[in-house]
C-alpha cells in the first residue's frame, strides 16, 4: 500500500511540476523579489490588488514527494531523491525544490503551513484537495493562472475578507462555475488556518 501511494504521489509530483514549466519560465538566475505589502483595503473593504510575485501562486500538491522534503537538509534532500524510480522524477523534484528554496522566507513558510494542515486533514478531504489542484492544474492556460491567481490573493486576506470576497458577486462573476468551485475548494483546505 504504501508503495502505491509513493508511486501516486510521484506521478502527481511529476503532472503538476510538467504543467507549471509549461506555465512559468524557469528562469532561476533572476532572484527572487519580496513579497509585497498587504495591501490596506480600499472602500467598501476590499483589499487592493498587488502583483503577485512570480511563481508565488503555483499550486503545489502538498502529498507530493518534493513538497515533503521542503523542510529537509540538501544532504537529507538528496538521498531521498536518489530513491525515486526514474531521472525524470528526480530531476522534477529536484526542479520544485528549486523553486521553494527561491521563495522569500514569508512565502516558504505559507508552503510549510499548507502542507501542515493538510497532513491533519481526514483522508477524504485529503483526496479531495489532490483532486483539486490537478483540476485546476488542468484548466485552459489563462484560466489555470486566473484561479491561481485568485486563490494567491485570498491567501493574503483574513479568513473574514476571504469568506467576503467569495460571497461577492463581482468576484464570482470572474470564473466559470468549475473554476469557483475549485477557488472555493481550495480556500480553505489548501490555504490552512490563519497564524
Amino acid at each position: 500500500m504504501n508503495r502505491i501511494l509513493q508511486i501516486g504521489s510521484v506521478v502527481l509530483l511529476v503532472v503538476g511540476v510538467s504543467y507549471g514549466r509549461n506555465q512559468e519560465p524557469n528562469d532561476s538566475s533572476q532572484p527572487s523579489k519580496p513579497a509585497p505589502a498587504k495591501a490596506a483595503p480600499a472602500k467598501g473593504g476590499v483589499p487592493k490588488q498587488q502583483p503577485i510575485p512570480k511563481g508565488a501562486a503555483r499550486l503545489v500538491n502538498p502529498a507530493s514527494i518534493a513538497a515533503r522534503l521542503f523542510r529537509m537538509s540538501p544532504e537529507e534532500r538528496e538521498h531521498a531523491l536518489e530513491k525515486l524510480p526514474s531521472e525524470q522524477a528526480r530531476e522534477n523534484a529536484r526542479r520544485l525544490l528549486n523553486w521553494f528554496d527561491n521563495l522569500p522566507k514569508e512565502q516558504q513558510d505559507n508552503q510549510l503551513r499548507r502542507l501542515d494542515h493538510f497532513a491533519q486533514l481526514t483522508p477524504e478531504k485529503r483526496a479531495e484537495v489532490r483532486g483539486l489542484i490537478v483540476e485546476a492544474n488542468h484548466l485552459l492556460p489563462r484560466r489555470s493562472m486566473a484561479v491561481r491567481q485568485a486563490l494567491f490573493r485570498l491567501q493574503q486576506m483574513t479568513a473574514e475578507q476571504r469568506e467576503a470576497t467569495l460571497r461577492r458577486p463581482a468576484f464570482q462573476a470572474q470564473f466559470s462555475a468549475e473554476e469557483f468551485r475549485i477557488i472555493t475548494g481550495l480556500a480553505d483546505a489548501w490555504m490552512g488556518p490563519e497564524q
